[in-house]
């Protein structure tokens, strides 16, 4: 049985960002979330290392640590990294974000991309935060902004949908295991459920809503597995290795866009978990949007 503790949260939440990378589908926007500034910054940085990285192995998404921009990155001087403060503890001004979208338009001194590190932006007021939105939508294409905020609710919404968003929990709890079953066992049949299986799928997960982040973060950690196997055919970084048949049918089944439209709409049910959205009714619709993403699995369409 698969444990989802704190170490397990970090390594799946780097793996985000390394399939991206290997597909070669970096957004020019992301969103970090978690209580832990440290661990945001780390991973961040990290992220950071990897895309400036000159000497990485092809078919390898991780900072090689020997070249001379990862040397660079580790000593924090990297001229195209730059981790954007802010002066006031608890606030960052739109003063300052006016000045970091100032400094996006000047072009990178040594390097291909120019990564901007921005920890606390969920200090960022309404105002600060629509300063950036124009940004976030039409950037450089050399610029990637990485936001680092304690939760995605308190950022804008319109921030939110133009970013790619990664979670990075503190849990220490284990996935229960009944829980797991059911979450595992949707996977696998949905694509053959009618309506009324479904709802029965439904109520047998109800004495469970509670744990519903949980829920989340398996459904989001399984199609990032076809996410990953669909750009990459590699066995051996998925997360859910047991479960390669039916992984390696459901990337054949389904393109790059619908898969992103699975993803997004889980990140959309568990923001309407959170808001208390009736629980029955949000999960009937986002099993009905992965039945309808996935129904070519079940005609044998490509």
């Amino acid at each position: 049985m698969e444990t989802f503790d704190q170490k397990q949260s970090q390594n799946r939440a780097a793996t985000v960002w390394q399939r991206a990378l290997l597909a070669d589908r970096v957004s020019h926007a992301w969103l970090f979330t978690g209580p832990s500034a440290t661990d945001l910054l780390s991973l961040a940085q990290a992220f950071a290392a990897a895309l400036q990285c000159t000497g990485r192995p092809e078919g390898t998404a991780e900072a090689c640590m020997h070249c001379k921009s990862c040397l660079q990155a580790a000593d924090g001087n990297h001229p195209d990294i730059l981790v954007w403060s802010h002066e006031k503890p608890k606030t960052f001004s739109i003063d300052e974000v006016r000045a970091l979208v100032s400094d996006v338009y000047i072009r990178p001194f040594s390097s291909q991309r120019k990564v901007y590190i921005v920890p606390d932006a969920h200090l960022m007021r309404q105002d600060a935060q629509n300063a950036l939105l124009k940004t976030l939508e039409e950037p450089p294409a050399y610029a990637v902004i990485l936001l680092l905020a304690q939760s995605a609710d308190a950022m804008l919404e319109t921030i939110r949908s133009r970013c790619q968003t990664v979670e990075l929990s503190d849990s220490q709890a284990e996935y229960d295991p009944v829980l797991y079953q059911k979450g595992e066992e949707i996977l696998l049949d949905l694509p053959s459920w009618n309506l009324s299986r479904i709802r029965s799928a439904i109520k047998a997960l109800e004495p469970y809503k509670a744990q519903s982040d949980h829920l989340m973060a398996l459904f989001t950690a399984w199609y990032r597995d076809v996410l990953y196997f669909k750009a990459s055919q590699d066995p051996d970084g998925l997360l859910f290795p047991a479960h390669i048949a039916s992984i390696r049918e459901t990337a054949l089944a389904l393109s790059f866009d619908q898969i992103q439209y699975i993803l997004d709409s889980i990140q959309h049910a568990a923001r309407r978990l959170k808001a208390n959205v009736k629980f029955d009714l949000t999960m009937e619709l986002l099993l009905l949007a992965f039945q309808n993403a996935s129904a070519e699995i079940k005609t044998g369409r490509r």
